[in-house]
């Protein structure tokens, strides 16, 4: 089932109207492998979450209005309301992860539930905010591959959402793009590098806690000065801490809004808003036909800049 909805994209760089279609998926998991020299999907969206791993091939990857090249292994995460499609320049081996939130909740205790959403939330919003192809290891990308096969034939055999070893592997996945999320975007080996992902980290931990995200305590428990810690995120991520807190809470708060699990009313309070009103002018700020534009940091991470935002 499908329905229509009308958005602008901008393509290369020519603005053309489309018809964009939103995927409906009744299954809690459904999974698709296959080889084309053609994308067989129109320009889509879809009120569920996919995991979009390439085997091999070549050509270009929309999302949300930005243009990727991908060649060989790559991999890429969509939320619910990200619109994308693909244009394939060499033939291409797909396998597609289709999966919803009654999913997450199939085989996991509450405690495992919450941690598998939160890190979900956590790398969506790393794809949103910097190059969306979460993993650049060839390792990594190697190990992901074997592991997207053996889900494809498990899948193959059974055709069951059921099925607790898939479950598990996707599980596998999961672990390995935790482990490389963060490390991409600041290199271990960059002057601070460690330090600089040790503040992302606990951004990520504590992004529904804004008074432990104020600059004072941030430098406290880092145990720099105030501007010292300012400068240096400033540096090496090409963003401010308060834009960068800004862009990451917006990404997981558009997550929760369209898994329709909560209402905004609630949302806004588990995120430290005053009231409704102060909720919805955060959103306003992030009207999707604003523009964006790409930057880079020291360590080749692209960031990705809202037009209509003050850099503080």
């Amino acid at each position: 089932m499908t329905a229509l909805i009308l958005i602008i994209v901008l393509i290369n760089p020519i603005l053309v109207k489309f018809n964009v279609k939103r995927f409906i998926q009744h299954e809690a998991l459904f999974i698709r492998h296959f080889t084309t020299l053609k994308w067989p999907f129109p320009l889509h969206n879809h009120d569920h979450f996919e995991l979009v791993f390439i085997h091999s091939g070549k050509g270009k990857h929309y999302h949300n209005q930005i243009e990727q090249h991908y060649e060989g292994k790559s991999l890429f995460l969509l939320a619910p309301q990200d619109g994308h499609i693909f244009d394939i320049t060499e033939e291409t081996t797909f396998s597609v992860l289709k999966f919803n939130n009654m999913y997450l909740e199939g085989f996991s205790n509450e405690k495992t539930t919450k941690d598998w959403s939160k890190l979900i939330d956590h790398l969506l919003a790393i794809s949103a905010t910097y190059d969306s192809r979460l993993v650049k290891s060839e390792d990594d990308l190697e190990k992901i591959d074997q592991i997207m096969l053996l889900i494809v034939r498990e899948w193959q055999n059974t055709l069951s959402p059921s099925n607790e070893l898939i479950f598990h592997l996707i599980r596998a996945v999961f672990s390995i793009l935790k482990k490389n999320a963060i490390t991409d975007m600041i290199t271990e080996q960059s002057p601070n590098g460690h330090t600089l992902i040790s503040v992302v980290e606990f951004i990520h931990s504590h992004i529904q806690e804004p008074e432990s995200l104020k600059m004072s305590v941030l430098s406290t428990h880092f145990h720099f000065s105030p501007n010292y810690l300012s400068n240096l995120f400033k540096r090496q991520m090409n963003v401010s801490i308060k834009q960068y807190i800004d862009d990451y809470k917006f990404k997981v708060i558009e997550s929760q809004l369209s898994s329709g699990n909560a209402t905004k009313k609630e949302i806004s309070y588990k995120f430290g808003f005053s009231d409704l009103s102060h909720f919805n002018k955060f959103l306003k700020k992030y009207n999707p036909l604003n523009g964006r534009i790409p930057g880079k940091n020291e360590n080749g991470a692209i960031y990705i800049a809202h037009l209509n935002h003050q850099q503080s």
